[in-house]
């Protein structure tokens, strides 16, 4: 339902340009690729790459594959794409607050103007301030998994720690992201050229209420006034 979700929210047509941002091992871009649009995948990860181009392989779908960092998309892309999907995004993960701006900021360069803007994005501080922080346990055959959460409501900064143990022996990992109000993220759309069309509590277009654990905007980017 999220792939047909994607494609309803943005208004969406098949055979234009679609750049998936972050697009991982590509289990959003090779369906869309399958409905017919021109996709293309970017992703930092070189291995990530390597799976999804695999993956699209064996679909039989042609899809165009590029490594590179967001914050600096190539410059031959100005002006390119119809669409460009940011789903499940980690959006907020760099510690400097004008990167992350500069992600918006280049998507607006790459978009024709009118073009479609979908950010999906994986927390809402709104609803980590109404619960506070968290603790889950997750215990099966042979392991034991734990996760706390929490956010520095100075920085804005939200950190889970997960430790787990397997055959006796402890790990630990921390995941950390700058958690964004939705009139935050409205806020900085704008100011890289964007008009906010809408804003949902998730990919399949739930409404946003203080509860919604993330919130997915969908933009356009403004035609420059001559």
């Amino acid at each position: 339902p999220e792939i047909e979700a994607v494609v309803s929210l943005l208004g969406a047509r098949p055979g234009t340009r679609l750049l998936d941002l972050a697009c991982g091992r590509g289990w959003l871009t090779i369906h869309l690729a399958q409905r017919g649009f021109d996709v293309t995948g970017f992703d930092l990860s070189a291995v990530l790459l390597t799976r999804a181009e695999q993956a699209a392989n064996q679909a039989r779908v042609r899809i165009e594959w590029v490594r590179g960092d967001m914050r600096d998309l190539p410059s031959e892309w100005t002006d390119c794409f119809e669409y460009v999907t940011f789903t499940l995004s980690e959006f907020g993960c760099f510690s400097n607050e004008s990167e992350n701006q500069q992600v918006l900021h280049e998507v607006a360069r790459v978009l024709k103007a009118g073009g479609r803007f979908l950010l999906d994005i994986v927390v809402n501080r709104d609803e980590l301030i109404l619960h506070g922080e968290t603790c889950n346990c997750l215990e099966g055959d042979g392991f034991f998994v734990s996760e706390q959460g929490s956010l520095d409501l100075l920085t804005g900064i939200h950190q889970r720690v997960f430790h787990w143990y397997y055959q006796g022996q402890r790990h630990e990992t921390k995941w950390q992201i700058r958690a964004y109000t939705p009139p935050e993220v409205a806020g900085m759309l704008e100011k890289a050229g964007f008009q906010v069309l809408a804003v949902y509590g998730n990919l399949v277009g739930d409404m946003l209420t203080r509860d919604s654990t993330g919130m997915t905007f969908i933009a356009q980017k403004q035609a420059i006034s001559s």
